[in-house]
């Protein structure tokens, strides 16, 4: 039997030209990309369709992953009879996760990745920081580097658990050097400086976090219709704790491999990745090579899920 999950991608895989194919052969992908719009008070078509320099900038970047992903979320229910056991979502990717999962209607979920954007702007501007991606090391050897800089340098913790040979760090400039620097003497095969505009999920996004909750608390919610694993603790959602979570998602750790490895243990053997790009289903290849992956991209690639399914 194939039981399923579905991941959400992540900020970083954005391209331009993402999710047209579905935008224009769906009147009411259209009509998301509409509503979205009016929302956002920006053209969310002019960002994702044509050429532009704000689509790799926090603040339109979210707001545009989360409403491709929606949309070929909604197509590929609409062609398939799939139906997820769990959903997953990496950082800005849990947001699509908690829309799918009937926690939040359309309308929420764009007005609280709108507010989520511009905090973390806003907090990166405020309080500078780096990442990097530490590649061919063990988490415990790296958590223990991260632990003797930060005595000397200030703050710099995992970020990112992703797969088994890659993890990412976050922090002030000074201890993310220092930390790459030690990784690769302790036989970390590389050590790549990310091209992004803060210290994401570590403690420099505190305030942005402190807003987030503010926001939250302010929102109405419903119970799950389909169980989603959360980035901070690598388990099932606990409703009541959504705000404090989701809070967290923006200072703590994102445990995906955790999260993954959770799903497999409960019986997964089938991931379809929604949203631009493909680096979740690399991370699910080498977190256990014997599961079915499917990215979706395409419309062509929804074949592939009929298909298997």
């Amino acid at each position: 039997m194939k039981k399923v999950a579905v991941l959400f991608a992540g900020q970083g895989a954005q391209y331009t030209g993402m999710g047209k194919e579905f935008y224009d052969v769906d009147e009411a992908v259209k009509s998301l990309y509409k509503k979205a719009s009016q929302l956002l008070d920006f053209d969310l078509n002019e960002i994702c369709f044509e050429e532009n320099d704000y689509i790799h900038q926090t603040e339109f970047t979210q707001p545009s992953i989360l409403v491709t992903s929606i949309s070929i979320y909604q197509t590929l229910l609409k062609k398939t009879n799939i139906n997820p056991s769990v959903l997953a979502g990496f950082s800005l990717g849990e947001y699509s996760a908690l829309y799918a999962s009937g926690i939040f209607d359309f309308e929420q979920i764009v007005h609280l990745i709108k507010n989520r954007a511009q905090y973390m702007e806003s907090c990166s501007i405020k309080n500078p920081g780096k990442m990097a991606a530490i590649i061919g090391l063990d988490r415990q050897i790296l958590k223990s580097i991260c632990n003797d800089v930060m005595k000397t340098h200030g703050l710099v913790q995992i970020a990112n658990y992703n797969s088994p040979n890659q993890l990412v760090i976050g922090g002030l400039e000074s201890a993310v050097l220092n930390v790459c620097k030690k990784a690769k003497e302790e036989g970390a095969r590389r050590a790549v400086i990310l091209n992004v505009s803060g210290g994401f999920h570590t403690p420099l996004m505190n305030e942005a976090a402190n807003k987030m909750y503010e926001t939250i608390v302010k929102t109405s919610y419903k119970s799950p219709k389909i169980d989603i694993i959360m980035n901070v603790t690598g388990d099932y959602l606990n409703i009541d704790s959504l705000p404090q979570l989701m809070k967290k998602q923006i200072e703590s750790s994102v445990y995906f491999e955790d999260s993954i490895h959770k799903m497999i243990e409960d019986g997964i053997n089938t991931f379809i990745e929604i949203g631009p790009g493909k680096v979740l289903s690399g991370f699910v290849r080498k977190i256990d090579r014997s599961k079915k992956v499917i990215s979706i991209n395409q419309l062509s690639d929804i074949e592939e899920v009929k298909a298997w399914i």
